[in-house]
């Protein structure tokens, strides 16, 4: 078997392959506890270009198997016989709200030298129109909130679902090395690949971007849950926030986000962030919150391809101390630093009103030397820029305005 796309057969059914890479019983102490969840997708092919459309199985929804309509892109389908053939790493691609299987996404990792797959989570195909079996979105809008009777008619039950199907079908491919795949989500995505996160312990590194959990604390996501019943809110809290899973992610983690983002707003972001071990942050200001956005940071890519393929990752910022009326905070860096930052602000308002002042701080000896944020400060963070262009943050912190810095 050489290349993906002349030996793909034209409708894999009937035998699902298991990925023995996991236990077959399903998530335990998860709702995805299901059989199945490991097994490898029964698919059928429905189109071929420098992508390949496809249609997987998911779980049982409204009385059938749930089907999917995915993008699946590789060297290998971009070039064909102009690639050698080889062991490809893997990447799963989730969309945000409003999204869709995204083919260009797909494309532009498979230019990257990884075999990518993006799903369409809103029972829809390549031209956005309802596929026979998908999900169903009542007027075109995404039910994340919905709490039903049945776990099988709920968006987020399914959604996690698809993404997980997704990467056993990407680890069942020939050209897939399987012991090298990560994932990355934008916005509703990101909140997927947090708990995927949690859940899925074969990806080898994580980048949600926006998305995060807590949802209940603040900002629009909050506005939203606080529109359900306290019963039925209580519930979408315990199933589906990021909150219960992410602290259970084994793979590194960099975190990605606007510190102005009105719908994951910064604290719930930093709590996330908290409950991971190995985790990277990166915190921009002014970032457009879009899918196009999301995903052209180039920072994604060189945290994922460093635990991927070994190349120089993201440098990052420890703990930050207060000394001398300073803070500092080492730099561990595999590249030259170019700048560091101190960013802070006053504002009490929330989301995209609050405004943010930045200063160049000092770097010396590998460490950054910041003078302390002004008094009335609520939010500061310490922030670098390397050779070559990527950006990544310190730890966000929030001043109790009681113990505040003098």
């Amino acid at each position: 078997m050489k290349l993906l796309p002349k030996y793909l057969p034209a409708f894999y059914c009937l035998i699902c392959f298991p990925i023995f890479t996991q236990a077959q019983n399903g998530i335990k102490s998860s709702i995805w506890n299901v059989s199945n969840i490991y097994h490898t997708p029964a698919y059928k092919i429905i189109s071929r270009d420098s992508a390949i459309g496809l249609i997987y199985k998911g779980l049982y929804y409204q009385g059938h198997q749930q089907n999917i309509f995915a993008y699946y892109a590789s060297p290998a389908t971009l070039y064909g016989k102009h690639v050698e053939y080889k062991k490809f790493p893997g990447i799963v691609l989730v969309h945000g709200g409003g999204g869709q299987a995204f083919k260009h996404w797909a494309i532009m990792w498979a230019k990257k030298g990884y075999a990518a797959i993006a799903m369409d989570l809103r029972g829809n195909g390549p031209d956005k129109e309802h596929i026979d079996g998908g999900f169903v979105e009542e007027n075109h809008e995404t039910p994340y909130f919905k709490i039903t009777s049945k776990l099988d008619d709920q968006w987020m039950y399914q959604a996690v679902a698809d993404v997980i199907l997704a990467h056993n079908l990407l680890l069942h491919f020939p050209e897939v090395d399987s012991s090298r795949t990560a994932i990355t989500g934008i916005s509703w995505g990101g909140v997927i690949t947090c708990i995927v996160a949690g859940l899925d312990h074969r990806f080898k590194a994580a980048v949600p971007v926006y998305g995060c959990g807590y949802l209940w604390e603040s900002g629009r996501m909050k506005q939203q849950l606080d529109q359900l019943s306290p019963g039925n809110k209580a519930t979408w809290i315990k199933q589906y926030d990021p909150s219960n899973y992410v602290m259970n992610a084994t793979m590194p983690m960099l975190f990605l986000n606007d510190a102005q983002d009105p719908y994951f707003v910064l604290k719930s972001y930093m709590n996330t962030n908290q409950e991971v071990k190995n985790k990277n942050l990166c915190i921009k200001i002014h970032l457009k919150h879009s899918h196009h956005a999301g995903w052209s940071n180039q920072e994604i890519y060189y945290f994922i391809n460093h635990y991927i393929n070994g190349t120089p990752g993201l440098p990052l910022i420890g703990l930050s101390s207060e000394r001398h009326e300073k803070i500092m905070a080492r730099i561990y860096s595999p590249v030259k630093i170019e700048k560091v930052f101190l960013h802070y602000t006053n504002d009490t308002s929330s989301g995209a009103d609050r405004k943010w002042n930045t200063v160049e701080a000092m770097l010396k000896n590998k460490r950054i030397i910041s003078p302390l944020p002004p008094k009335g400060t609520t939010i500061w963070y310490l922030s670098l820029i390397d050779k070559r262009g990527l950006k990544v943050s310190g730890e966000v912190q929030f001043i109790d305005q009681k113990h505040s810095l003098e």
